[in-house]
């Protein structure tokens, strides 16, 4: 029998997630706007009602999945709020930042990428910015300069680019998110180390 803690059914949770994780990868390779429903419960091998259960429409299942990272960003955010004061504190957020990204796959950065539109007209949409502003604010540092603004927005785009790099490059993931960090650290350096 599934175990229940704090009066959350383990089952309801682990069902959750993984619609979120389904929907996920729907969401990126197919496009948002041409998945729907039936393929998601299809590919879960669950009903309709079964995924209404969880979920009552698609854009919910985005902003579950928005949700998400949206959370775990400003977690990590907050995590280095002391050590983003020094050139090696936001270095090492940095190096956080691309853990994570190649934790979620390159799933999340091409559905963010593909469907920018969609996204920041959702209600969740100006968290979203405000997130994404938060995050360049912490790479950039403290009094930053406008150089200091563009190299981290620079840096981050750097790490992300292993997402869309993976694809058409000849090695493996690790590989090109370990070159891609390793430029994002020299651009978020400015040639200062």
């Amino acid at each position: 029998m599934p175990q229940r803690t704090d009066g959350v059914d383990n089952r309801r949770t682990d069902t959750r997630d993984r619609i979120l994780t389904v929907a996920l990868r729907l969401f990126a390779t197919q496009g948002y706007a041409t998945t729907s429903l039936r393929e998601i419960a299809d590919e879960l091998g669950v009903t309709k009602a079964a995924l209404y259960f969880h979920f009552k429409t698609k854009e919910d299942i985005l902003n579950g999945i928005l949700l998400g990272h949206l959370d775990s960003i400003n977690t990590m955010i907050d995590d280095a709020a002391d050590s983003a004061a020094t050139l090696d504190g936001r270095k090492e957020f940095l190096r956080r930042l691309a853990a994570y990204q190649a934790a979620r796959s390159a799933h999340l950065v091409r559905l963010i990428r593909e469907n920018f539109t969609e996204i920041t007209n959702l209600p969740l949409g100006a968290e979203i910015k405000k997130g994404q502003r938060r995050l360049f604010e912490a790479l950039a540092g403290p009094d930053a300069t406008l150089s200091d603004r563009i190299r981290a927005r620079t840096a981050f785009i750097a790490v992300q680019s292993a997402a869309m790099s993976a694809e058409w490059e000849d090695a493996d993931e690790d590989e090109v998110m370990e070159a891609a960090l390793t430029v994002a650290l020299e651009v978020l350096d400015g040639g200062r180390n």
